[in-house]
C-alpha cells in the first residue's frame, strides 16, 4: 500500500516505539513546521508588496513541506500516546509551533483574499470601460447648434504592460 497525504501511514512506516524515535519525529515536525511558517510569511509579504508573480518560485518547496508535514502528522497521530509519554517537552514546542503555523496560514489567507479583491476590482473596471459607449465629437450643426457626431462606439482601452 502506498502513502498518500490524506491517508493513515502505511505499514512501510515503522511505529514509534522508542524515546529516540519519538524525539526524532518531534524534531522533524518542528523543523518542517518552522520552515513552512517562514515560507508562508515570505509569500504573505510578497502578496502585500503586490508581487504575486514571485510566489510561483515558492510553490514547489511549499508543496514538498506540506507533504512531509502531513505524513509526519499522520505518524504522530497514529503513535500519539507513546510520543506524549516519551517526549513531553517536545509536545509543548510542537503545540506552540502549530499555533504559529495557524497564524501564518490565516495571515496568508487574508493577503490572498485582499489580492483577489483587487484583481476582481480591476477586472470589473476594465470591463466597464471596455463596454462603455462613447459618442462622437461635439460639432456645430447646420443651424450652429451643438450636436454630437456619429453613433456610439466602444471605448478604447490602453494597456500598461509594465505591470
Amino acid at each position: 500500500m502506498t502513502q498518500t497525504p490524506n491517508m493513515i501511514p502505511s505499514a512501510d512506516i515503522p511505529r514509534i516505539e522508542t524515546a529516540e524515535a519519538a524525539k526524532s519525529l518531534c524534531a522533524r515536525l518542528l523543523g518542517t513546521t518552522a520552515e513552512l511558517v517562514g515560507l508562508l510569511d515570505r509569500e504573505t509579504a510578497l502578496l502585500k508588496q503586490g508581487k504575486p508573480r514571485e510566489i510561483n518560485s515558492l510553490y514547489m518547496r511549499k508543496s514538498a513541506l506540506n507533504a512531509v508535514l502531513t505524513r509526519d502528522m499522520s505518524v504522530f497521530r497514529r503513535d500519539a500516546a507513546f510520543i506524549m509519554m516519551a517526549a513531553p517537552e517536545e509536545i509543548n514546542a510542537i503545540r506552540d509551533q502549530h499555533a504559529q503555523l495557524k497564524k501564518s496560514i490565516d495571515a496568508n489567507q487574508d493577503a490572498l483574499v485582499a489580492m483577489k479583491a483587487v484583481s476582481e476590482s480591476l477586472l470589473h473596471t476594465i470591463a466597464a470601460k471596455a463596454g462603455a459607449r462613447t459618442s462622437g465629437p461635439e460639432v456645430y450643426g447646420q443651424d450652429a447648434d451643438v450636436s454630437t457626431g456619429a453613433s456610439a462606439r466602444p471605448a478604447a482601452i490602453s494597456v500598461n504592460t509594465v505591470l
